[in-house]
């Protein structure tokens, strides 16, 4: 027998608690990431004065590796901000991905190793486990007692 980790999904089911709880932290990321872009536009002016002081060579390429970052930074506020309107708008008793987590399980020679690594599911429903799925072996899932 050996104990391995697999990896198990968690849901979370929406009511009027948890939506208002995503809210609030998706709220907070989007202040975060917006207060960051305000400093790294900030920053960033910084260095491409500084760049260019420097060459033009160097100016160039600080506008490229800038032009890149705000893009980057610009997709999670895009990204948080899409994320946020779709979790105000999910109806009551919907699941959505929340997170992965891993657990042990023990093996031994002759297990399925499908079965063994099938997707068990964690329903969390106000902030409270609320079910266990298990993926039977023709697909299913079943309720876990």
């Amino acid at each position: 027998m050996l104990t391995i980790f697999r990896t198990v999904q968690v849901k979370l089911i929406i009511t009027e608690t948890s939506r208002a709880a995503l809210i609030d932290q998706y709220s907070q990321r989007l202040r975060l990431q917006r207060k960051e872009w305000e400093q790294w536009q900030f920053q960033s002016k910084k260095l491409l004065t500084e760049a260019k002081k420097k060459s033009a060579d160097t100016y160039a390429l600080a506008q490229e590796k800038i032009a890149q970052e705000e893009r980057r930074r610009k997709e999670k506020i895009d990204n948080l901000t899409y994320t946020l309107q779709q979790v105000e708008n999910l109806p009551e008793g919907s699941e959505i991905d929340y997170q992965t987590v891993q657990s042990p399980v023990t093996i031994q020679e002759g297990d399925v190793w499908d079965e063994i690594m099938s997707g068990t599911e964690i329903m969390i429903k106000d902030g409270l486990v609320h079910e266990i799925r298990l993926q039977t072996n023709n697909g299913n899932k079943e309720k876990e007692e």
